[in-house]
């Protein structure tokens, strides 16, 4: 498989996680440019972490949780939201276009949804970094 632009994806030990190790036991494949780090929860990250991503040279970063209504810790998806809305507004004054960003939530054991979302992103990803080769960012 190609290797593609480079992407971080910071998920959640529960829902998250549960995709991506469906995904493999299914056999279907993501890009080797894709790096995970797994956290306890996404409640847990925090917009030093998402930029130190893009500052050890990610072209993208993924967040990748539980739905909003199945958080184990209950609070979870209010606390990243308003990180996630943070990082987008500090990459806006950084220059970095809020759209190398992505948070999704996904339910458990969606590895199928889990593979479609990772190859979409990095579809995208690679098309902005193609636009800013062209000077059209």
């Amino acid at each position: 498989m190609s290797k593609g632009a480079s992407i971080v994806v910071f998920v959640c030990n529960w829902d998250g996680l549960s995709c991506i190790e469906a995904a493999v036991h299914e056999g279907l494949c993501y890009p080797e440019s894709v790096r995970i780090i797994r956290v306890t929860c996404l409640s847990r990250l925090h917009l030093g972490l998402i930029l130190k991503a893009f500052e050890l040279g990610a072209d993208g970063v993924m967040l990748l949780g539980c739905n909003p209504s199945q958080c184990h810790y209950g609070i979870g998806s209010k606390c990243i939201d308003a990180e996630y809305e943070k990082a987008q507004g500090v990459m806006r004054l950084l220059g970095l276009h809020k759209e190398m960003l992505l948070l999704a939530n996904m339910s458990r054991g969606d590895g199928e949804g889990f593979v479609a979302k990772i190859k979409g992103f990095i579809v995208q990803v690679s098309n902005l970094q193609y636009r800013k080769t062209q000077g059209k960012y």
